[in-house]
């Protein structure tokens, strides 16, 4: 499957939504952008299940056999990932258990029971990573895993087609980066269509694994998690999927929570969108961290994801002051 992209958006075509591109001409934010740039952005929170993460869990469920898919599956998440293996679990009449750190938005958990999976609440991001190893142990399930499958990297690879398709001929693409599964698919089909475009990432400063690792050479698991950001809160990148990606990410750059929240801001108050933290980090780093690097430019960014209760996204946002 890693080879034929095309393959994987023939399988996903009729189940999956080829989301919009949305032009950011309106002089409101046009204002905000870097000088002579031409920005657009791919509007993944319209996606099935509100992320991109349907993508890579359909395909992954597409190929099961039945003795596989009669032992269930299971994974870990942070609450994206999650509503995707639920939504697809349901689909195909697989059994699910899905391993959500207790901090997880309410919103999101009820979500995933509401699609008929089971869920397991853990005191951590960690100890949902060694439940979820206990339970493909005792039970012989199928780990779903959230990132490091080539299942969820070539379905962020038919994002990045899409991209390429409606936007054209761009110069940059900016990505946000929790565990790497989505710039390793975005690097992925780059690499494979030899496009000269230049893949640039985002990380939340307290969620910086990926930055480290390629520091380091090689993939590391960093000792704290600490951001806004959950769904970019994956405590590790993993050498599958990082191997993949560092050979197409020009640079990555990190963004503070409360840059993150400006973003947040910024999507709600010009654009009109109710977004989660993960969903305007793309947009922050454009803002924050590219801008002076994209003038003149034309730049895709991505707005990947919309899970989030309105409680969690006032909370996030009460103490906030620019």
């Amino acid at each position: 499957m890693l080879d034929d992209v095309k393959r994987a958006r023939d399988l996903i075509t009729g189940k999956l939504v080829e989301t919009p591109v949305l032009s950011l001409k309106e002089d409101d934010i046009k204002m905000m952008l870097p000088k002579d740039s031409d920005v657009s952005v791919k509007l993944e929170l319209f996606q099935q299940t509100g992320s991109f993460k349907a993508r890579g869990v359909f395909l992954g469920l597409s190929v099961l056999s039945s003795e596989v898919k009669n032992r269930g599956i299971a994974t870990v998440t942070g609450g994206n990932h999650g509503i995707a293996t639920a939504w697809g679990a349901q689909e195909f009449s697989i059994s699910a258990k899905i391993i959500m750190p207790k901090t997880a938005d309410p919103f999101r958990i009820d979500k995933c029971r509401s699609l008929g999976a089971q869920v397991i609440l853990a005191e951590n991001v960690d100890d949902a990573f060694a439940k979820l190893d206990e339970i493909e142990k005792d039970e012989n399930r199928f780990v779903l895993h959230p990132f490091n499958q080539e299942n969820m990297i070539i379905g962020s690879a038919t994002c990045c087609a899409e991209i390429i398709d409606q936007m054209g001929d761009i110069d940059i693409l900016i990505i946000p980066i929790g565990g790497g599964g989505l710039i390793a698919g975005m690097a992925h089909y780059l690499e494979q269509i030899n496009s000269s475009v230049e893949l640039l990432g985002v990380e939340p400063t307290g969620a910086d694994s990926f930055g480290q690792s390629l520091e380091n050479g090689s993939a590391v698991r960093i000792n704290k998690v600490e951001t806004i950001a959950d769904s970019l809160g994956a405590p590790m990148a993993m050498d599958f999927s990082f191997n993949i990606a560092k050979k197409r990410v020009n640079q990555v750059e990190k963004v503070t929570d409360d840059e993150i929240r400006r973003a947040m801001i910024t999507m709600r108050d010009r654009l009109g969108f109710i977004v989660e933290p993960a969903c305007a980090t793309s947009l922050a780093g454009l803002l924050e961290r590219y801008k002076k690097k994209c003038e003149g430019k034309k730049v895709g960014i991505i707005a990947c994801g919309s899970n989030i209760s309105f409680e969690r996204y006032n909370e996030i946002l009460k103490d906030y002051k620019d």
